[in-house]
């Protein structure tokens, strides 16, 4: 397999507070890692440090080769790497329509159209948003929106802090499915924070639990889908 983000011996925190303690793991190109633990262990802290909006860091992040520790947030997106921070990636004094045109601005108008149309395709209630506001949307228009904006950056790997969190039911149904889809269509390299072990089991590959800031090992399919996986490893 080919590995495409390589985390070693990565200490990080913030405020002078160590919050992740030497951890180290790998993610194959077009696998869906998932990261589970309590509040407060560390998962968001994880996240927000490979995407360098936390920079209060030991330890190597290597992407395709290359250490990110020297770059900034606003750098990723050019390697190939889109956070989606926790609540979404939405303006609420933008309409829906001013989203887009931001996503969009750097394309062509044909290669802007085309991927709007793509993200309509996927989420065919967006149209009839577009004249709202972000502060707007209900909670589904705003995981819609925000799943669009993912798509439009076209990078393949996705840092996704709980992308369900405060969904009703069938909004978490659609975004699943979507992740599916992007998973199984556009081999998309997923780093997944979830609290919602339901929806961690059935988009990851592996699966690895955080407590107090330390790592456990990676857990693959076979184990974490076990009746008894977290009764054994996650509540003893």
């Amino acid at each position: 397999m080919n590995e495409i983000l390589q985390i070693r011996n990565l200490s990080a925190g913030y405020n002078g507070k160590t919050v992740l303690q030497n951890i180290s793991f790998a993610v194959n190109q077009g696998e869906v890692l998932a990261v589970i633990g309590q509040n407060g262990c560390g998962k968001s802290t994880l996240l927000k440090t490979i995407a360098r909006i936390i920079r209060d860091n030991s330890g190597d992040i290597i992407f395709e080769g290359l250490n990110l520790n020297s770059k900034n947030t606003w750098d990723l997106k050019q390697l190939g790497v889109s956070c989606f921070v926790q609540g979404g990636m939405i303006f609420p004094t933008l309409k829906v329509s001013e989203h887009f045109g931001l996503a969009l601005k750097k394309k062509g108008k044909t290669d802007a159209n085309k991927i709007k149309e793509e993200c309509i395709s996927y989420f065919p209630a967006l149209a009839s948003c577009m004249d709202k506001r972000g502060g707007n949307l209900s909670g589904g228009e705003r995981q819609m929106l925000s799943f669009s904006m993912l798509l439009s950056q076209e990078t393949h790997c996705w840092l996704l802090d709980e992308p369900t969190a405060g969904l009703a039911p069938s909004a978490i149904k659609k975004a699943v499915d979507f992740l599916k889809e992007m998973k199984q269509e556009r081999n998309k390299t997923v780093i997944l924070v979830e609290h919602n072990y339901q929806v961690a089991f059935e988009l990851a590959d592996s699966l690895v639990i955080i407590e107090e800031g330390v790592i456990k090992n990676k857990f693959y399919e076979s184990e974490f889908q076990k009746n008894d996986f977290l009764q054994t490893n996650f509540f003893n």
